[in-house]
This record gives structure tokens, C-alpha cells and sequence, in this order.
């Protein structure tokens, strides 16, 4: 096969991937909210590094855990507290993916085109599309670590649903997982021009007993997104027991 005909193929399978992860647009895409311009710019979460940021660092979060989901995340808290922490996939350079993403330790920046808004967190470089123009989560949804987004406004509210999500990324740090039936409700809108929200409900009936809600904040900052080489392993590397260690510096 010539590298010209191997090329196309390569090509052809890359759109139809893209064509899994992302339904096709409506014939009248609805126009993008005038609100949207207010979301953009840099943004730097505040408050515990927990996905319930109300709850310190040293202590674990508490969601209204399935006996058999709390059975398995308090058989990680164990395993950490004997100074043996489960592997997070994530020091493998495993994307943190969603919901874990609007966690993230380091900055992101949130752009607008006319047809979404884009989502770039600068831990992996991920980027995140929530499609505003109409469209739905198709007949199938191809399972991605940032899942499919779709939004609409209320007002000066951008509502959003996730779907499609993988399955092998903790949803925190500490090692909470969830099912592939996890869908992720949002609630964005901004308290004054330099403070972001995010209501963030999880549902996963093979979770949690009862849809799980937080808050996060996110405060603007003039500091700029960069970039971030997981492949470098310089900052999460895994010891030869499997365990993930790791290397603190100044700076970012």
C-alpha cells in the first residue's frame, strides 16, 4: 500500500471516530448565547482538592455511596492509610477525564466558537467540546475519557449533560470509581466577572444511591495555560511497587 493510500485510511478512520464522539449538527443550529463571551478567559479552582471541595485534603470525601461502591472505595481509603495507595491511572498519563477534569490542580482556560464552548485544562492538555448549537447524544455514543457534552442556556446559565464516559479513571484522588452508566449534569454561570461556579450532579445508579451534587469555584486569573508533557513523568512517577509516587517543585 502506498503512504499516500495508507495516509487516507488513517484519515477516513480518524473522521469516523470524530463522527462516534460528536453528533452530526441540526439543519438550524441555534445561535450561540450572548453570555457565552463572559465565560472566557483563564480560570484557577479554589478550595479542597476533594470533588467535594467543602471537605479538607485529609479527609476523604462522602458521597451517598451503593454497598458495594462504598465497600470499594473504603478498600482503597485502607490500602492508602497502610501506605499502600491504589495506583491512579492518571501517573500513567491516562487523561483525567470527566468529571475529574473540572478538578484539575492546575489552570484552565474556557474559549467560545459558534457552535460550542470549549474547555482546555492545562493538567494533560485536555480539551473538552460542550455543543450548544442543537444537537443531541445520537443513537450511539462512543466512549471517550472527556464523554460527549451537550448544552443549552438558560439565561445567563449554560446547562450541560455528559454521557459516554470510560470507566477506569477514579473520579477523585483517592481512588472513588463509577460505572460507564455515569452521566454528569452542570450547572455554569458566573457570580460576578472574576468568580465561576460549577453545579456538578453525578448519577449512576450502580454508584451512588442518590444523584450526588457539589459546587465548584472557579476564580479568573491573568496567568496563562501551559503546556504539560505527561509523557515526561516528571511529576507523578510510579515506583517499582506500582505505587505512584511523587515530586514536588516550585512553580508549576
Amino acid at each position: 500500500m502506498s503512504h499516500r493510500l495508507l495516509g487516507l485510511g488513517v484519515t477516513l478512520a480518524l473522521a469516523a471516530n470524530a463522527a462516534l464522539a460528536a453528533p452530526a449538527a441540526p439543519s438550524k443550529p441555534i445561535p450561540q448565547s450572548r453570555y457565552a463571551k463572559d465565560f472566557v478567559g483563564t480560570w484557577d479552582r479554589v478550595g479542597s482538592i476533594n470533588f467535594d471541595p467543602t471537605i479538607p485534603f485529609d479527609k476523604p470525601d462522602r458521597p451517598p455511596l451503593t454497598p458495594k461502591a462504598a465497600a470499594q472505595f473504603q478498600a482503597s481509603l485502607d490500602s492508602a492509610a497502610a501506605g499502600k495507595p491504589i495506583n491512579d491511572p492518571h501517573a500513567n498519563c491516562i487523561p483525567l477525564g470527566m468529571p475529574r477534569m473540572m478538578n484539575g490542580v492546575y489552570l484552565m482556560e474556557v474559549l467560545v466558537a459558534d457552535e460550542k464552548v470549549v474547555v482546555i485544562g492545562e493538567e494533560q492538555s485536555q480539551v473538552r467540546r460542550i455543543w450548544t448549537d442543537g444537537r443531541g447524544f445520537g443513537d450511539e455514543i462512543d466512549p471517550t475519557y472527556n464523554g460527549t457534552s451537550v448544552g443549552h442556556w438558560e439565561g445567563k446559565v449554560l446547562v450541560v449533560e455528559t454521557k459516554g464516559l470510560h470507566w477506569d479513571i477514579p473520579i477523585n484522588q483517592k481512588g472513588l470509581m463509577h460505572s460507564p452508566n455515569l452521566m454528569v449534569s452542570e450547572r455554569l454561570w458566573l457570580e460576578n466577572p472574576n468568580t465561576l461556579h460549577d453545579q456538578i450532579t453525578l448519577t449512576d445508579p450502580d454508584t451512588f444511591a442518590t444523584p450526588w451534587t457539589v459546587t465548584k469555584t472557579y476564580k479568573r486569573t491573568n496567568d496563562p495555560v501551559n503546556e504539560y508533557v505527561c509523557e515526561e513523568n516528571n511529576r507523578n512517577p510510579v515506583r517499582p511497587d506500582g505505587v505512584t509516587g511523587v515530586i514536588l517543585s516550585e512553580g508549576r
